[in-house]
């Protein structure tokens, strides 16, 4: 072989290494780069639909916070002091008043109250309701109803008083 030859053999050879590590090594980098830069792609979009979502998420607990902290001395005034819980008591017994009931109130498990009620069954819905829309926060865990005997009043009528009723409620204290 002359020197030609080898030289066109020789460049053949690097012709051909060359197109075997094109498709060897380069064009696999090449696909792994493409894969790479997508899936980079898809998650700097799902990166910025998060942080749109975190701030209108933390704009609504800020707004949350001012509208609380604009609140708070409302909240902390419903909220029963126990060394001031004569004033709970006397509303109740003011309330109970006011719709005609009969009131008896057990205080033995503070902030849980026992209430016995006596009266008709519409006063004690307006007890009820009164209580619940009242200044003071608290939750009716129970209500037991009974009715009872019906009485005969000194015109001859019956009672109004005919049901007693068993509530269980809790009080919000401050600590």
């Amino acid at each position: 072989m002359n020197a030609k030859q080898k030289i066109f053999l020789i460049a053949g050879i690097f012709i051909v290494l060359i197109i075997f590590l094109f498709f060897g090594a380069v064009k696999p980098m090449i696909y792994e780069i493409k894969k790479a830069s997508a899936s980079v792609k898809e998650n700097r979009e799902k990166l910025l639909l998060l942080e749109n979502t975190d701030q209108d998420y933390l704009k609504q607990v800020e707004a949350d916070y001012k509208d609380i902290s604009n609140n708070l001395n409302t909240i902390q005034s419903s909220l029963i002091d126990k060394e001031q819980a004569v004033n709970f008591f006397i509303f109740l017994e003011q309330t109970a008043s006011s719709t005609f009931n009969k009131l008896k109130i057990n205080t033995v498990e503070f902030p849980n109250l026992t209430l016995d009620l006596e009266g008709s069954f519409t006063d004690l819905m307006k007890f009820v309701g009164l209580l619940e829309n009242g200044k003071y926060f608290i939750d009716v865990d129970s209500i037991s109803i009974r009715e009872t005997a019906i009485k005969e009043t000194l015109e001859g009528g019956p009672s109004s008083e005919n049901i007693k009723a068993v509530m269980k409620i809790k009080v919000y204290t401050q600590k």
